[in-house]
């Protein structure tokens, strides 16, 4: 059987000026120019890939030859409709799925008649209102009680883990709301960053209004959470809800945030109209930099937006490298260096406390165990980064 028949072309909607195509086979998506679509349909059309070659070249009238063709599509085609053949690396250092999609979608039907436009939009605009009434007139908003018990922590740590997996139930529902497949719903380690995840992958079917929405969908899912505990503090003000309003505030800071690969850098891509943000925001140095060898590098994505998006994407490739420099060569490096300065010192005061027959304040435990968490993440990010590439050199 001719595998490349199964392969699913349409339009995929991008800034770019030439014509974009999405291809889909066997749940993958890949992004492809004109020329590739052209020669996909020969491969279709012809069961003998040479004579599908052949006619591709007196298509393209011999612009290519057929051993560049040939090695086209061992090195990209082949490996899309072949499963052997393995896999780039994956968006997260660890996964794994806690709830499996057919669960999931017990769940999504009784939840699709939340996005109705109106109400999608009344709701997001109020819990923005309210959202920032609340910021700017609460005085002790940052105060935190050195006091807070152990029980407080741990139901924190409870709404959020329900909370974010509410998040994550907004996207599956969203995909369902467009009609399309989503997968389950799982944990996964992204940098230094416990993240639970669902797998959309299909909304690239999806025109980039729509792509947004789905986007969008987690955090107006958690804005009826936010809602609720504004309310209720404003009803009985407590610590234990300031603090729950206030993580997630910075829940959504950081899930918001366009450089990182959560909904922030997915919802930047599809306003920008640009698929692999990431890749394409590095490509353009590269090409700089063959260009100042005297060098030909690949043209960047970049060259081949419209205008308007061409000036933007080149301001937020400026930004999220900066960013990123920012967080690898200070943040991270200056919690392991406070962290070695203050680490031992804590230690000490919890030996002398346990000495004297003393129980330790829950502050100074909290703080301890913090740490060692952040840098066993940080840690795990190092191995799992470094380590394929020892295996490559073993190789």
């Amino acid at each position: 059987m001719n595998e490349y028949c199964n392969i699913e072309i349409q339009k995929l909607a991008s800034s770019a000026a030439s014509g974009r195509y999405l291809l889909g086979y066997n749940g993958k998506f890949f992004e492809a120019n004109s020329y590739v679509v052209e020669l996909i349909n020969c491969l279709q059309e012809y069961a003998d890939e040479d004579v599908a070659i052949s006619k591709y070249i007196e298509k393209r009238q011999g612009k290519y030859t057929k051993k560049q063709v040939k090695g086209f599509i061992e090195k990209y085609l082949y490996p899309l409709v072949n499963t052997d053949v393995p896999q780039k690396r994956k968006q997260f250092l660890y996964e794994k799925e806690l709830f499996s999609a057919s669960l999931v979608d017990k769940i999504t039907p009784y939840l699709v008649g939340l996005f109705n436009k109106w109400l999608v939009c009344g709701i997001l605009i109020f819990a923005v209102i309210v959202d920032v009434s609340y910021l700017s007139q609460t005085s002790n908003l940052l105060d935190f009680n050195k006091h807070i018990d152990a029980y407080s922590i741990i139901g924190i740590v409870m709404f959020m883990l329900g909370s974010s997996l509410f998040h994550e139930l907004g996207h599956a529902t969203a995909c369902r709301h467009f009609g399309i497949q989503h997968k389950g719903i799982g944990f996964g380690l992204y940098l230094n960053f416990p993240v639970f995840y669902t797998d959309v992958t299909e909304i690239w079917k999806l025109n980039r209004q729509q792509r947004n929405v789905v986007n969008l969908a987690g955090v107006y899912f958690q804005s009826y959470c936010l809602i609720g505990l504004i309310t209720i503090y404003m009803i009985t003000p407590s610590d234990l809800i300031r603090y729950l309003i206030l993580s997630m505030n910075f829940g959504f800071l950081m899930v918001l945030n366009p450089f990182f690969k959560f909904d922030g850098y997915w919802i930047a891509s599809d306003i920008l109209g640009v698929p692999n943000l990431r890749r394409r925001a590095q490509e353009l140095y590269g090409y700089i930099y063959h260009r100042l060898r005297g060098t030909m590098g690949r043209k960047p994505y970049l060259l081949e937006l419209k205008p308007c998006a061409k000036y933007t994407f080149m301001v937020y490739s400026i930004l999220v490298n900066l960013f990123m420099g920012y967080y690898f060569v200070y943040i991270i490096p200056s919690f392991v260096y406070h962290f070695v300065m203050s680490f031992p010192s804590e230690i000490e005061k919890i030996v002398i406390l346990l000495s004297n027959n003393m129980a330790p304040p829950f502050s100074l435990l909290r703080n301890i165990c913090m740490q060692l968490l952040f840098l066993i993440l940080i840690l795990v990010m190092i191995y799992r980064i470094v380590s394929p590439l020892f295996s490559k050199c073993k190789k």
